[in-house]
């Protein structure tokens, strides 16, 4: 094998590498912050729904059969006050089409807007917007543990078999 070629497995035997304890990192970082979160949340002794004014937003489109805009997802980054302290977050808001009357159920949303979000006093006396977290998420989360250690398996298991394969050629050649 040739020294350009055996660089080249190198480094993305180390890519790949890097990228699955990338995943596990993500994986277990998402299971504990979700966790935690969740927790908090359940044992706040202060849930308000506060309105909150829109400082920046995108939107994607989720189409019918039709090609029709069915609902259009909007994740906004809002600031909040409450107590006299400025706080800001992340949510995300679905604006459904009324098929019915050709519009959607009530106006699309701009910067400056106000919108009400649900809000939770942490064990450090601070506000969160509350935990948007989906079972899918933590599904996700919990995947991606095992497919980053699969991978780095795999990676450490080629690299074992290369020095297996090279100190058997050496052993060959000294044999000669």
């Amino acid at each position: 094998m040739s020294k350009l070629k055996e660089k080249k497995d190198i480094k993305m035997t180390i890519f790949i590498i890097v990228v699955g304890v990338s995943l596990m990192v993500a994986g277990i970082y998402g299971v504990v912050s979700s966790r935690i979160e969740s927790r908090d949340y359940k044992n706040s002794t202060d849930i308000q729904k506060i309105p909150a004014v829109i400082i920046d937003f995108s939107t994607s489109n989720s189409k019918d059969d039709s090609g029709d805009a069915k609902y259009t997802t909007y994740k906004f980054k809002v600031s909040y006050v409450i107590d006299g302290k400025t706080y800001k977050g992340k949510c995300e808001e679905r604006v459904w089409w009324n098929s019915y009357e050709k519009k959607y159920t009530y106006d699309k949303l701009r910067k400056g807007d106000t919108i009400d979000v649900e809000v939770y006093k942490t064990s450090k006396g601070d506000y969160k917007l509350s935990p948007e977290g989906s079972p899918v998420d933590f599904l996700l989360y919990c995947a991606a543990i095992p497919v980053g250690l699969f991978f780095v398996v795999i990676m450490i298991c080629d690299i074992a078999k290369d020095n297996r394969k090279k100190k058997n050629e050496n052993e060959m050649i000294s044999k000669e």
